[in-house]
């Protein structure tokens, strides 16, 4: 792990400026879920700030269930919503129903515009700061692999701001479900603009803390995606279809 591309300069204070980039690394899957972090010293060298703003930084991933620290042991990295702790036979179950993508967007549609709502009312500044520079590098210039890691990472964090684990493990399942809808064959130019914009849209509702429009527009945005996903699979049907007659 490169520590030097964590930077603590911003309007936050220190230690939420250092949590917010600590959490995007955890959401975005830089750090993976068991990985131990340096030891508090060590990662204040790294940063060049103080112990006890690296120590309140870590207070606040623990308080959100993102790192699990034990004397003796170290910080290790949970993945989001772990310590709701839905038992294994039961995500075991979901797994093994092997969902369509087009159940696993009609679960998003129920899902996550309420999750947006909630959000609007409890969304603190650090989580704010958070969402908007994840919405500003999902418009800059990048590959569709790092836009779909920050799709995840900015969708997860909606749910992890409403400060309900419960809420955010559900996302996290949707997330690893819904993984297929984020590969490259899904990603055009045109869909990660209009995904960018509608993201745009989610971000300033919660950050007006307008849970209506929040609801709205994160349940436009999934439905539009619905759409784009099945008009993608009815071109390569009729594709296919063609390319069957042609033999």
């Amino acid at each position: 792990m490169d520590w030097s591309t964590v930077s603590p300069a911003a309007t936050l204070s220190v230690p939420d400026r250092l949590s917010v980039d600590l959490e995007r690394l955890i959401l975005e899957g830089e750090l993976q879920p068991g990985e131990r972090l340096p030891a508090e010293r060590d990662l204040a060298t790294h940063l060049g700030v103080s112990r006890v703003s690296v120590r309140d930084a870590l207070r606040e991933l623990e308080n959100r269930g993102l790192i699990d620290r034990k004397p003796g042991r170290g910080t290790i990295v949970l993945r989001p919503g772990e310590r709701a702790s839905i038992p294994d036979d039961v995500l075991g179950i979901v797994a093994s129903l092997r969902p369509e993508l087009h159940d696993i967007m009609e679960l998003r549609v129920i899902v996550e515009p309420p999750i947006a709502r909630i959000t609007a009312s409890r969304a603190t500044p650090r989580d704010l700061a958070q969402l908007r520079e994840l919405v500003e590098a999902m418009e800059g210039d990048v590959t569709k692999e790092r836009y779909a890691e920050l799709d995840r990472a900015f969708h997860q964090s909606i749910a992890q701001y409403t400060h309900n684990p419960l809420l955010a493990l559900i996302n996290e399942q949707i997330a690893t479900q819904i993984a297929p809808s984020r590969a490259s064959r899904y990603q055009t130019r045109d869909r990660r603009a209009a995904s960018s914009a509608a993201h745009r849209r989610i971000y300033a509702a919660i950050a007006e803390g307008d849970g209506e429009l929040a609801e709205h527009e994160a349940r436009e945005h999934v439905l539009a995606i619905s759409r784009e996903i099945a008009r993608t699979a009815d071109e390569r049907r009729r594709g296919s279809g063609k390319e069957q007659a042609a033999e």
